[in-house]
């Protein structure tokens, strides 16, 4: 299922940046995810995007999270629109839509709506490498706080605010 998962995102995102002459296109890893080992909350969480370039002011993400202790995992993906005033450097982005699925937890449904606001500034160097340090706001509005009280529950890695330090390429130029 992952394996048809993972393919379908990537036809739809060459499909995409076909349909809209785009011409960027890559993924960023979240390195930050070691925090979690060094603070000992008892969980760990890793995140990754799929992105691409549909105007040289705005991004689309598919952000994907897996979030897990020992007896539970919770993966979560969804569409955040990203935006870059200056074309470059500092951003803001935020999810359109946002679902969590989990797996071995009493406390949390099996599927979970969700939302988040990230900041932050893009930094590249090389051919389509780049870093960004951004700092992750999960649930501004309060909306979801059901929801999310039972996700710290399960989980102590899963923070209000979440700081995110993103290594990615640009692997279609």
């Amino acid at each position: 299922m992952r394996k048809v998962l993972i393919v379908f995102v990537l036809i739809l995102l060459c499909v995409l940046s076909q349909a809209f002459c785009i011409d960027r296109m890559g993924f960023g890893a979240d390195v930050a995810s070691v925090q979690d080992i060094f603070l000992g909350h008892g969980s760990f969480q890793i995140d990754l995007d799929l992105r691409t370039m549909v105007s040289d002011e705005f991004q689309i993400r598919i952000p994907m999270a897996l979030t897990m202790n020992q007896a539970s995992f919770l993966f979560e993906s969804g569409v955040a629109l990203v935006y870059y005033p200056w074309h470059t450097g500092p951003f803001m982005g935020l999810s359109v839509f946002q679902f969590g699925f989990s797996k071995g937890s009493g406390n949390l449904e099996n599927v979970i709506s969700l939302n988040e606001v990230t900041v932050g500034w893009s930094f590249e160097f090389g051919p389509g490498l780049f870093i960004e340090p951004s700092i992750v706001i999960r649930d501004p509005s309060g909306t979801f706080s059901d929801e999310y009280s039972r996700i710290k529950g399960e989980f102590p890695c899963y923070t209000t605010f979440r700081a995110r330090l993103l290594f990615g390429w640009y692997f279609w130029r």
